[in-house]
């Protein structure tokens, strides 16, 4: 009983801390609609995100869909 009590605690500290092991990125949205835009219109949007993680979060490279 002891033993079931303590592997149950031990799980309920280790377990949630490996779920931020390493970075981790959170993200506010991942698209945005611009609508109905007329040719040559400059258009900008600043999307939001998160490193919710334990250690830095490098980003090497972006693409647009």
């Amino acid at each position: 009983m002891k033993r079931a009590l303590f592997v149950l605690l031990m799980m309920s500290i280790l377990l949630p801390s490996a779920a931020f092991a390493g970075p981790s990125l959170q993200v506010e949205a991942l698209r945005f609609d611009f609508g109905k835009v007329k040719q040559g219109e400059v258009l900008t949007h600043v999307f939001k995100f998160t490193n919710v993680g334990d250690e830095d979060l490098i980003i090497e490279q972006l693409k647009p869909n």
